[in-house]
């Protein structure tokens, strides 16, 4: 009967988390650009289509004819 191997868990060294926390931390400063850069480019789509959009009127709905009593 073979006897069973587990894996141990081994922490990382100071060194090695340190590296992986600058790696997040760059992703996550890539994305943000990333993100800001698309919502600043929807809002400059949304102001041109606004601006070349014909101003609308605001007109009063019609009432009903109230009926003669």
């Amino acid at each position: 009967m073979a006897k069973k191997d587990s894996a141990k868990f081994v922490r990382p060294d100071g060194a090695a988390r340190e590296a992986e926390a600058a790696k997040t931390t760059r992703l996550r400063a890539l994305r943000l650009a990333r993100d800001a850069e698309i919502a600043e480019e929807k809002a400059e789509e949304k102001k041109a289509k606004l601006a070349t959009a014909a101003p609308r009127r605001r007109v009063r709905a019609p009432h009903p004819p109230i009926p003669p009593t």
